[in-house]
């Protein structure tokens, strides 16, 4: 299920605001928007943009210039608001369907923040190309039916750490492989400090040596983070790297959480290769119930609001639309907070 920047949705729900007479608050799929007061009526098809949508430089978004056409969660009159809805007007005329995606129609795009120099970096092929899956959750306001789907099952509870993707794998006729999120990186270390995070730490840190004790079939993933990355909201020094996926190359799957947990112990990795584990939920909860659960410290550091939260099934599973049974929820303080 890929993330949608801008699609037709519906209006669910239109709830009053406390003291607001020209706004009131909508509901789409799991989202809370803030909409002009009788702009829209439950039931309406509208375009919904959801944060971190970059929206092209055209008249009817001049509006949001000051914010350079980027959507963040705001807070107006004491309410989260995450998203813009907008009128199915704006769209050349035809037929469209609930769901359908219209992001490359109305040329809206996924902000993507610079990245820092020390984060670029040669590139050996694109990681979609590869074995390994590109890393990616869907926000649970996306999914309100995939909770319903799965209701009274059990999912493992993990911190979701604020940094960058980092996946290694053993090739048996190339060689380590280390990649951000998006691209397999070539080694560079004749240019130090352009690009060279990921390979720098996967060489300090021995990943090579580790994958080849796990067999060379299995690869890591997870999240690089402390200075340079994010802003390093932890206050950390150095890089740190906590593992989130162990991927069976030869199966082509996941390994069970326990399995991870197990294999750590088994081969004496340490407490801090696996990204916080906050125990297990039997899903009995709304959209609204997992985002004020994502609310809260970091066990990286308590004096820093954690990113969020991701939920992941026990045992490993997958759901008719979402794929993968794996979702997460972002901390809406966290995101205030921060800007984002």
């Amino acid at each position: 299920m890929a993330r949608q920047m801008a699609s037709i949705k519906q209006i669910l729900e239109i709830n009053p605001i406390p003291d607001a007479d020209s706004i009131e608050l909508a509901r789409i799929d799991g989202w809370q928007s803030i909409i002009k007061k009788n702009q829209f009526k439950v039931g309406d098809k509208i375009i919904f943009c959801e944060p971190d949508s970059l929206l092209p430089e055209k008249p009817e978004y001049e509006f949001m210039r000051s914010k350079k056409f980027r959507i963040k969660t705001c807070k107006l009159r004491g309410v989260t608001s995450q998203g813009i809805c907008f009128p199915m007007d704006i769209l050349p005329e035809g037929s469209y369907n609930v769901d359908q995606d219209v992001s490359e129609i109305l040329g809206i795009t996924k902000y993507q923040p610079p990245v820092p120099i020390q984060l670029r970096g040669r590139v050996r092929c694109p990681i979609f190309r590869l074995a390994v899956p590109k890393t990616d959750e869907m926000r649970v306001q996306n999914i309100p039916d995939v909770l319903e789907r799965h209701k009274n099952e059990l999912f493992n509870v993990c911190e979701k750490i604020d940094g960058t993707s980092m996946s290694l794998y053993l090739d048996p006729e190339t060689g380590l492989h280390v990649c951000s999120r998006n691209v397999d990186l070539a080694p560079d270390f004749d240019h130090k400090y352009n690009g060279d995070s990921y390979w720098r730490y996967a060489t300090e840190h021995n990943l090579e040596d580790i994958l080849k004790t796990l067999g060379g079939t299995i690869a890591l993933q997870g999240e690089l983070f402390g200075e340079g990355i994010q802003k390093n909201k932890y206050n950390l020094k150095g890089l740190h790297f906590r593992v989130f996926n162990f991927w069976d190359m030869t199966n082509h799957r996941y390994m069970e959480y326990q399995t991870m947990v197990d294999t750590v112990e088994a081969f004496g990795l340490g407490k801090d290769f696996l990204v916080p584990n906050l125990g297990t939920l039997e899903l009995n909860h709304t959209v609204d119930d997992l985002l004020k659960m994502a609310d809260g410290p970091s066990t990286i550091n308590p004096e820093t609001l954690r990113e969020g939260l991701v939920f992941r099934s026990i045992p490993e599973s997958t759901d008719v639309k979402l794929g993968r049974l794996s979702f997460k929820a972002v901390s809406n303080k966290f995101l205030l907070k921060y800007g984002e």
